[in-house]
């Protein structure tokens, strides 16, 4: 994916913070650079995703994108 347009879209994190995505199933994190741990409520996953790489989220909770270093990434709506 060519993520290059959509970098006016995106969100950026300083290494520590936190954003929170509410009922996301279906959405996608999209790292454009930095680090990003992700983890939905009640899922023993955890998650990493580098620059270049996406998660889809697949359950209906609450979702916490961390950065691990200074971050920026898109979520994308599903098709």
């Amino acid at each position: 994916m060519n993520t290059t347009d959509l970098h006016p879209a995106a969100i950026s994190l300083r290494k520590g913070q936190i954003h929170r995505i509410r009922h996301g199933t279906g959405q996608r994190i999209e790292a454009l650079n930095g680090c990003l741990w992700v983890t939905i409520d009640n899922d023993l996953r955890d998650v990493f995703v580098s620059p270049g790489e996406g998660f889809s989220i697949d359950r209906d909770a609450d979702t916490l994108v961390s950065a691990m270093a200074d971050s920026s990434f898109v979520v994308l709506e599903p098709l």
